[in-house]
């Protein structure tokens, strides 16, 4: 029998595109990390331009409709951006009792602002997003991420720094919502990682206020997440990590939780279920209370991960992914076969 080699194998892996590309089909080449790359056939570009910050792209693709992309990553489909909205903001918006003032840290389509909005007893939600032009784009284009959330006239937007904002506002919030791109390298987004900042939060937060931060991908290969929850903890008493999966995000996503008082594994499913038909009935397509208690429940390992000391994330340190030695010590001891 003939051997493949790589050549051969990366043409017959190629053969599909190649058709795509003889249909006139362009495509989206998204790189997850240095090795792996994800393809994605696309039927429409809608919006494709370069902002003083990043690139947008917003197209059309043919598994998950229609698409956000900011320098070359997927940030939300038409498909499961209500998955992903609900999740981040939800939990929170109803665990607080009575939520009035709300502050959103990027979030740029104008999803997250919707799902607060839904809410009757919001008063005032601040939006702030660094990057005009991609609200700009997203008012126009995603209209059905946003509903018109923006012309509610308890939605106030601010186009400018998130960080910025927060450091320099006097104002108190009862809920703080972080809906910016999940990047802990040393870059800009970096600065709203950092234990100094969630300080700063925590101050900005009235009694019983709560924080949600977008966990970026939930992986036992990737600790991110779970540096993420230690540097809560820095600023924090409770903090809580919740999952699901992202279809187009291609993985499980983590959320976090974080406030003085509001521990979720107290929460019991009819209660979150009385809560959303009080307050919000009939609006939810995903959350409901039995689902947000599964999301709640983590692997031995990833148990394990929450549970380590290590380095967190602060302004003037690069964080470091430490080295558990957990790996090792579980397949010393998994012996087959089990004596």
């Amino acid at each position: 029998m003939r051997q493949a080699t790589a050549e051969s194998l990366r043409l017959k892996a190629m053969a599909p595109f190649a058709k795509l590309q003889a249909r006139g089909l362009p495509q989206l080449f998204e790189r997850s990390d240095p090795y792996d790359l994800y393809i994605y056939a696309l039927t429409n570009i809608v919006y494709n331009a370069a902002s003083k910050f990043q690139h947008i792209l917003v197209a059309d693709t043919v598994n998950f409709g229609r698409a956000l992309i900011l320098d070359g990553h997927i940030q939300s489909t038409k498909a499961d951006e209500t998955l992903y909205h609900e999740m981040l903001v939800q939990p929170a918006m109803l665990a607080h009792p009575r939520p009035e003032k709300v502050l959103i840290i990027g979030g740029g389509e104008g999803a997250s602002l919707r799902e607060v909005l839904v809410h009757s007893s919001v008063k005032k939600a601040v939006m702030v997003d660094i990057d005009g032009q991609v609200v700009d784009v997203c008012k126009e284009h995603l209209i059905d991420w946003h509903r018109g959330a923006f012309d509610d006239p308890r939605a106030e937007l601010v186009v400018g720094d998130g960080r910025a904002y927060v450091f320099e506002t006097e104002e108190k919030f009862d809920v703080v919502i972080i809906d910016v791109v999940d990047m802990l390298s040393e870059g800009p987004a970096k600065a709203l990682y950092t234990t100094e900042f969630y300080q700063r939060l925590k101050e900005c937060l009235n009694p019983q206020g709560l924080l949600v931060v977008q966990g970026m991908e939930y992986s036992i290969y990737d600790k991110g997440h779970f540096i993420l929850l230690r540097t809560l903890k820095s600023a924090f008493k409770e903090v809580h990590s919740y999952t699901t999966v992202v279809p187009s995000f291609l993985a499980s996503w983590g959320f976090a939780m974080a406030s003085d008082w509001f521990d979720p594994s107290d929460w019991q499913p009819k209660h979150i279920d009385s809560n959303i038909d009080i307050r919000i009935p009939g609006w939810l397509k995903h959350l409901d209370g039995a689902f947000f208690k599964s999301t709640l429940v983590h692997s031995k390992y990833a148990r394990f991960l929450m549970s380590l000391d290590g380095p967190i994330v602060q302004d003037k340190q690069p964080y470091e992914d430490p080295r558990t030695g957990y790996e090792e010590d579980i397949d010393h001891c998994m012996k087959f076969p089990l004596q």
